[in-house]
């Protein structure tokens, strides 16, 4: 089974606006094979989504930067516990979670559940979450015409 059959986020169909999606397209998961290259677009989303940001709190952009930084390319998402990113950031978990709220409200990042198809408003308890990057789908399209 190939890996972005278990991720819903990651669509066959056509994404109204890429830009203000955390949706994947399959075809541009497919046709990326090198890691460093990925790597490099999600770095390059950090800094143009959120690192110029004035709205966004610092505690929001260091969570952000967390997010960046466990992004993993298996899932295309970011999947670790709030208290992880916590510790990674020196942050208090609770702070983190209200950064990540913050992040999510303010659509730089989607919180989803793995097996249920539907967006949070919020971080929440139970359930396999992922953080996806908004507009990564647009960067993916874009820097393979770069």
């Amino acid at each position: 089974m190939r890996r972005e059959q278990n991720y819903w986020w990651m669509t066959p169909t056509e994404i109204d606006d890429p830009k203000r999606s955390g949706l994947i397209r399959l075809s541009a998961v497919r046709e990326q094979k090198d890691f460093a290259h990925v790597r490099n677009i999600v770095w390059r989303w950090y800094r143009r989504e959120v690192a110029g940001r004035t709205d966004l709190t610092p505690s929001a952009k260091l969570c952000a930067w967390a997010l960046t930084e466990r992004w993993r390319w298996e899932t295309y998402s970011s999947h670790d516990a709030i208290a992880y990113y916590a510790l990674m950031v020196g942050l208090h978990r609770k702070t983190c979670g209200r950064a990540i709220t913050e992040l999510i409200e303010k659509e730089v990042v989607w919180c989803v559940l793995e097996d249920e198809r539907r967006r949070l408003r919020k971080s929440q308890a139970g359930g396999k979450k992922h953080f996806l990057l908004v507009g990564l789908g647009y960067l993916l399209k874009e820097g393979e015409l770069r």
